[in-house]
């Protein structure tokens, strides 16, 4: 019986041991920055910034801009969503009608972010490793059970044999995911010159208010890092 036990307690350590790394894994997508610079000369906090996201979808451009427009606030730093007097049309919006829209709102900078490109990452799950014990009937039975050395011993009876069980093995299989290549940069109204600039890579997820909330809380991260908020 105590042989039993503790093989049953290191199978039980060993499936708990892949349920954390699958959590570790879970918890380690979302959005990373790749790629970010900051003009070293630009000594000064933005403190009025105007935000325009660059979509296809104008529901989409309304949430993204909400969503960093309030986590912006959330730093102190006044933010105003561009789709509250930029609204989509047909026809192209000016450069100069923009600039416009920055003065009559105080801004001292603007953010632009906008999709660059977009993969496709394929990824094993399952196969080596993963493998669930199943205890043999023999275990609810009058049967002794036996430890099995790891050489031939445990052909020495049915009973041996029976009462072992077995490890069921998980055959791998393919995950796939969609990584989207996200850029921001971030200039300052008064020079017109770029100050800070990033590309970052976020997992598309079928929740799409999560998804940007991950991406602008790492790139509020990344600004507050370079002292800019």
């Amino acid at each position: 019986m105590k042989e039993r036990m503790e093989f049953m307690t290191k199978s039980m350590k060993r499936m708990l041991g892949l349920v954390l790394l699958g959590l570790l894994v879970t918890a380690c997508t979302g959005t990373k920055t790749s790629e970010s610079w900051s003009d070293q000369s630009f000594t000064r906090q933005i403190k009025n910034v105007y935000i325009i996201g660059i979509a296809k979808s104008e529901l989409n451009r309304m949430l993204f801009e909400d969503t960093f427009k309030n986590r912006l606030t959330g730093e102190g730093v006044k933010a105003v969503s561009s789709y509250t007097d930029l609204l989509a049309t047909n026809e192209k919006i000016e450069r100069e009608d923009i600039k416009q829209r920055l003065l009559a709102n105080n801004c001292d900078s603007v953010l632009l972010t906008r999709v660059v490109s977009q993969r496709t990452k394929s990824s094993m799950s399952g196969g080596r490793g993963s493998y669930t014990y199943t205890p043999g009937p023999g275990y609810a039975s009058s049967l002794t059970f036996h430890k099995i050395p790891k050489d031939t011993s445990q052909y020495r009876s049915w009973g041996a044999y029976y009462a072992y069980g077995s490890v069921n093995y998980v055959p791998p299989s393919t995950v796939s995911s969609v990584i989207l290549t996200v850029e921001s940069v971030l200039y300052d109204l008064k020079t017109e010159e770029l100050i800070w600039s990033a590309q970052l890579e976020t997992h598309r997820e079928e929740n799409i208010e999560k998804m940007m909330q991950l991406f602008v809380d790492e790139v509020a991260k990344d600004l507050k890092g370079k002292g800019l908020i």
